[in-house]
C-alpha cells in the first residue's frame, strides 16, 4: 500500500536562517546538469574503506539504460559524504574565474566559504582528502555524459577525473585558509560549463540542509527537475524504482527497507522546508518505487527576467536557467531580438529558440544584429538619424563596411559558429577571396551558417560539405 503522502503548509520552500554553515552573502549558484543527474559522489557520509569501485546501470533522460564506472587505485578510497559540497564549491568558483580554459587560482578558505562548510582544522583536513579523491578518481560514463550545442546536442562516453590538475601550497600541519590552490576542472566539465549547460542550484537552501546525504538528495531531484523536453521546461514528480534510485544515489545496499529507513530523514528535512509536496513509495520488495512530487518551480533570485523570457515562448524551465545563468545579458538581447522581429524581411520560424541562442552566445550575433544603445537619462535626445538608424535592417549595417570589412566580418562570425574549423588552409584563402570579389554574400553565408549551427555538429558538417562544394565551382 503507499505510503500516504505528506504536504506543506508553503508553497514555496524556507531557506532557513543564516549560519556560519551558509553564508548569506552568495546565494546565486550553478551546477553543471550531467554532474547533478549522475551523482558521482556517493551520497553516503562515508563508505567502506576498502571500497575503490562501483558500477552503476541507470536511465538517461531520454530512457536509455547506461552503464558509469567509478574506480580509484590501491590505498584510495571512491568520493563521497561531502565530496559532493566541495564538488559544488569548485563548480561556483569556476565560474566566478569566467570559466578558464586552464587552471584557476583560489585558496582554502574560499573553498570552504563556496563549499558552505565552516572556517575550522577539521574541514580544513577533510577538504584535503576530498581534493586528493576527486582529482584521483577515474570514471567512464558509457554514452551518458550530454554535450550540449545550440539547441541541439549528443550523448558521449567519457573518462575523466573531476579534478584534472590539482597543485596546493600548505604549511607542514596542512591546509588552512591561506593555502594556494591550483584547480583545473575535467575537461568535459569544463565544455559542458561554457557551454552553457548547467540550472541554477540556490546556494543558500543547499548549504542550510544538515547532512550531506539530504543535500545530495537534493541536487539530484534539483537536477531532474528540469527537462526540456516537457511542455513548459519542468517536470513536476520524478518516480524511480526504489533500487535503481538507491543506486543512483551512490546508496551500496539492496535491501529495500534499510534503503527507506536512510532516506527518511533526508526525505522528512526536504517535505519539512516546502521543497517537496509529497513522498510516495509503493510495491512490496524489490519491486517497491518512490515518487517525489515537487512543491512548486524552483527558485531564481531573477523572477522578472525569467517572466520577460517566459512572454516570448520560453519554456519555463529554460527562463529559469537562463535569468539565473546570464541576468546581465538578458535585457540587451531582448532588445535585440524584438528589433530584429520587427526588421526581418521573413518570418522567423523559432522566436523563442532564437532569443535563447541569442542570451546563450551573444558572440554569435556581433554586429550582425547590431543595433544602438538607447541614451541614459540626461543625454541629449536622439536624432531623426538615430532613429533611423535603429530601425535599420541587419543588412543595412552591412552596406556600411567596406569589401575587406565585409569579408573580415563574415570570416569572423563563421568561425564563432564553428565552421572555419573544419576548413583547411586552401578553402580559408578561397573563401576569403569569394567574399572579397562578390562571388560570396557575407550575410546570407552567416545566415545558413547560424541556421545550421542550430542542429548541432551534424548540422555544421553538413553545412561545411555544401560551401566546399560551392567554393569548389568558383576557381
Amino acid at each position: 500500500m503507499a505510503k500516504p503522502a505528506k504536504k506543506t503548509e508553503k508553497p514555496a520552500y524556507r531557506r532557513g536562517p543564516a549560519t556560519p554553515d551558509s553564508p548569506p552573502d552568495v546565494s546565486a549558484g550553478m551546477d553543471e546538469l550531467n554532474l547533478g543527474r549522475l551523482t558521482l559522489n556517493s551520497a553516503q557520509k562515508t563508505v567502506p574503506p576498502e571500497m575503490r569501485r562501483w558500477e552503476k546501470n541507470i536511465l538517461t533522460p531520454d530512457g536509455r539504460p547506461v552503464v558509469v564506472v567509478c574506480a580509484v587505485e590501491e590505498g584510495e578510497v571512491v568520493p563521497h559524504g561531502l565530496d559532493n559540497d566541495f564538488m559544488v564549491g569548485l563548480i561556483n568558483l569556476c565560474f566566478e574565474a569566467g570559466v578558464p580554459n586552464g587552471p584557476f587560482t583560489t585558496t582554502g578558505y574560499a573553498i570552504l566559504k563556496a563549499a558552505g562548510l565552516p572556517d575550522s582544522a577539521q574541514y580544513y583536513r577533510a577538504m584535503q582528502a576530498s581534493l586528493r579523491r576527486l582529482s584521483k578518481a577515474k570514471y567512464s560514463v558509457d554514452e551518458a555524459w550530454y554535450r550540449h550545442q545550440g539547441r541541439a546536442g549528443e550523448w558521449l562516453s567519457q573518462e575523466f577525473s573531476q579534478i584534472s590538475y590539482l597543485a596546493v601550497r600548505r604549511s607542514s600541519t596542512g591546509l588552512s585558509a591561506r593555502s594556494v590552490i591550483v584547480v583545473q576542472l575535467g575537461v568535459p566539465i569544463v565544455e559542458s560549463l561554457r557551454a552553457g549547460y548547467i540550472k541554477p542550484l540556490d546556494l543558500d537552501f543547499y548549504r542550510s540542509l544538515s547532512q550531506p546525504l539530504v543535500r545530495a538528495l537534493y541536487r539530484q531531484l534539483d537536477a531532474l527537475h528540469f527537462d526540456e523536453t516537457t511542455e513548459n521546461g519542468l517536470v513536476k514528480e520524478v518516480t524511480a524504482p526504489l533500487l535503481g534510485w538507491a543506486v543512483r544515489l551512490g546508496l551500496f545496499s539492496d535491501r529495500p527497507d534499510n534503503i527507506l529507513r536512510s532516506l527518511q530523514p533526508a526525505h522528512d528535512e526536504l517535505l519539512n522546508r516546502g521543497y517537496l509536496g509529497q513522498v510516495e513509495h509503493d510495491g512490496r520488495g524489490r519491486q517497491r518505487t518512490i515518487r517525489y512530487v515537487f512543491a512548486g518551480p524552483p527558485r531564481t533570485d531573477h523572477p522578472e527576467l525569467a517572466a520577460l523570457l517566459t512572454q516570448q515562448g520560453v519554456k519555463e524551465g529554460m527562463a529559469l536557467r537562463l535569468s539565473a545563468t546570464f541576468p546581465e545579458r538578458i535585457e540587451d538581447a531582448l532588445r535585440k531580438f524584438k528589433h530584429y522581429l520587427g526588421t526581418a524581411r521573413k518570418p522567423v520560424g523559432n522566436p523563442a529558440g532564437l532569443l535563447v541562442a541569442m542570451i546563450k552566445s551573444p558572440e554569435q550575433y556581433d554586429g550582425f544584429l547590431d543595433i544602438p544603445s538607447p541614451p541614459s537619462s540626461g543625454l541629449p535626445p536622439k536624432t531623426p538619424q538615430v532613429e533611423e538608424a535603429e530601425t535599420q535592417a541587419p543588412e543595412r549595417y552591412l552596406e556600411r563596411l567596406d569589401p575587406s570589412e565585409r569579408q573580415a566580418w563574415a570570416l569572423k562570425q563563421l568561425g564563432l559558429l564553428g565552421i572555419m574549423k573544419h576548413l583547411t588552409v586552401a578553402e580559408r584563402a578561397l573563401l576569403g577571396e569569394a567574399l572579397s570579389r562578390g562571388a560570396a554574400d557575407a550575410s546570407t553565408l552567416v545566415k545558413q551558417a547560424t541556421a545550421a549551427s542550430f542542429s548541432g555538429a551534424a548540422g555544421v558538417l553538413e553545412y561545411v560539405d555544401e560551401l566546399r562544394r560551392a567554393l569548389s565551382t568558383h576557381p
